[in-house]
């Protein structure tokens, strides 16, 4: 297997160096396949790095692949199995630095087939993961800020959309054809966003760490409480079907969980 010279090595980020770390101290020699501790070496980072996501060959063969959205305004796609890590591919320069990545499913069969990654210049960059082709991007001056975005099926087709919260508004573009579906009449503020069932009414709502949960329909707030943590995720802990809402700060600090088939956080007993 040819690999990357180190001198190609040029992202500013730390991690680079310690994904290596974590996949060559497994020993595993002409080995190809990830050990446990080198795949929750990357799953960790990938999972609590913004810039950072981690996805699964589409061919099948043995490894992940770790996508890193540097600050010098490239998407750098990196191979790591068994026998190091290799750099496969590399975008061209962005408009803006890039402030987070997704792997996503945006077809909605089941399987990832994008990466999506959103810039200080207001823009949102796809490319396509069986070849890494750019399909699409935003226009420029479209949206002045994205303050953070996610991937779900908020409609009717298979298809996702990718839910932007652009210019202080909830913003849906259709993961295919790339058309803007929806745009909220209220603003709001945040800086992370998750979609997710929250409700047990079978469909989606639109979660917001300010503390606002809305409507996928209209946009509008169904329910609000006090401000989250400053994070969020949507996760079905009592087994009833429906995520609660977990939220706690990036540093130090306790968790809350908040139900909002209840409306009121849960106090564990």
């Amino acid at each position: 297997m040819h690999r990357t010279p180190r001198r190609r090595f040029r992202s500013p980020l730390p991690l680079l160096f310690l994904v290596a770390a974590l996949v060559l101290a497994g020993g595993a020699g002409a080995q190809s396949e990830l050990g446990y501790e080198q795949y929750r070496g990357l799953s960790w980072a990938a999972n609590r790095l913004d810039h950072v996501t981690m996805f699964e060959p589409l061919d099948g063969e043995q490894g992940m692949y770790l996508a890193v959205a540097e600050r010098f305004g490239t998407v750098q796609v990196f191979k790591a199995d068994g026998r190091g890590v290799a750099r496969i591919w590399k975008s061209n320069r962005l408009s803006g630095v890039p402030e987070e990545i997704l792997a996503a499913d945006l077809a909605g069969d089941g399987f990832d087939d994008s990466l999506v990654c959103r810039t200080t210049g207001g823009k949102i960059y796809v490319w396509r993961l069986a070849d890494y082709a750019q399909v699409w991007e935003s226009l420029p001056g479209e949206y002045q800020s994205i303050a953070c975005f996610t991937v779900a099926n908020v409609d009717e087709d298979p298809a996702r959309e990718i839910v932007l919260l652009a210019d202080r508004r909830i913003v849906y573009v259709d993961g295919v054809n790339f058309t803007r579906e929806f745009t909220s009449i209220r603003e709001y503020e945040a800086t992370m966003i998750r979609c997710g069932d929250v409700d047990g009414d079978g469909r989606m709502e639109i979660v917001l760490n300010s503390g606002q949960v809305l409507d996928t329909v209209s946009g509008d707030v169904e329910w609000e409480d006090e401000q989250f943590y400053g994070m969020i995720e949507l996760l079905d802990i009592d087994g009833d079907g429906m995520p609660e809402i977990l939220t706690e700060n990036e540093f130090g600090g306790p968790l809350k969980v908040f139900d909002v088939d209840y409306r009121s956080e849960v106090r564990f007993q």
